[in-house]
């Protein structure tokens, strides 16, 4: 039996010597019932139709911050490394994923990429630009960060979770969705309010702040994979 293709778009990394990501995205999608492919990041994006034609969904995984310019603003001093190029070919990805029909998963920076392709902003670090005393970053021990968000009860996520108060999640980001783009619900908030999930209407594609790939312990977050897997096999 054939199993659903999925597109994981890799990061340059060592000066442009190496196309990389971490192992959990595609071990999340093999466990789910999935085949992953990684896609290098081409700077001629001409070959993205074609790419995304043998898929059958796409995955937009985390990374470095997202550059400031494409939201028309400038890079502040505490926004992290940026590599334009990356967000374009993400970008570029996304908007012929949709195009073609195919089921997009966005994860952690996957969700910002996703919200300022479609005309949102973000914030560009969260500790100096929104008041609060959580701590959306992964701990200095490389520890997960743990705490809990509430969902939508309606949301496509929270169906998919089969919980909607008090999810647990890890995070590991600075930078957050300010202004939603059109056409997205934002469906989930941590406690202090800081945007961690936001779908579209059709949730044909869905987005969240943390990292389900990496809590394949829990049942809700396999299910999370093992239904997107099964949307793409449509």
């Amino acid at each position: 039996m054939k199993k659903p293709l999925i597109g994981i778009s890799a990061v340059t990394a060592f000066n442009d010597r190496l196309h990389a990501q971490r192992v959990t995205y595609p071990q999340a999608v093999w466990a789910a019932g999935g085949e992953a492919i990684l896609l290098p990041c081409n700077p001629d994006k001409s070959n993205v139709p074609q790419l995304v034609s043998m898929l059958d969904g796409l995955l937009v995984p985390g990374g470095a911050d997202v550059t400031p310019e494409l939201y028309g603003e400038e890079k502040m001093d505490v926004c992290g490394s940026t590599f334009r190029f990356e967000d374009e070919y993400d970008m570029e990805l996304i908007k012929e994923a949709v195009k073609q029909g195919k089921p997009i998963l966005a994860i952690c920076r996957g969700m910002q990429i996703m919200n300022v392709l479609y005309g949102g902003t973000l914030y560009q670090d969260i500790p100096t630009q929104y008041e609060t005393t959580q701590n959306h970053s992964m701990f200095e021990d490389g520890a997960e960060n743990l705490h809990t968000v509430n969902l939508e009860e309606d949301s496509h996520l929270a169906r998919i979770l089969g919980a909607y108060k008090d999810v647990k999640v890890n995070t590991s980001h600075h930078q957050a969705v300010k202004d939603l783009a059109e056409g997205f619900r934002l469906t989930g908030r941590a406690p202090d309010g800081i945007p961690e999930a936001m779908e579209n209407r059709d949730g044909s594609i869905i987005c969240m702040q943390w990292h389900p790939e990496r809590m394949q312990d829990m049942e809700m977050y396999r299910n999370l994979f093992i239904d997107f897997v099964n949307r793409c096999n449509k």
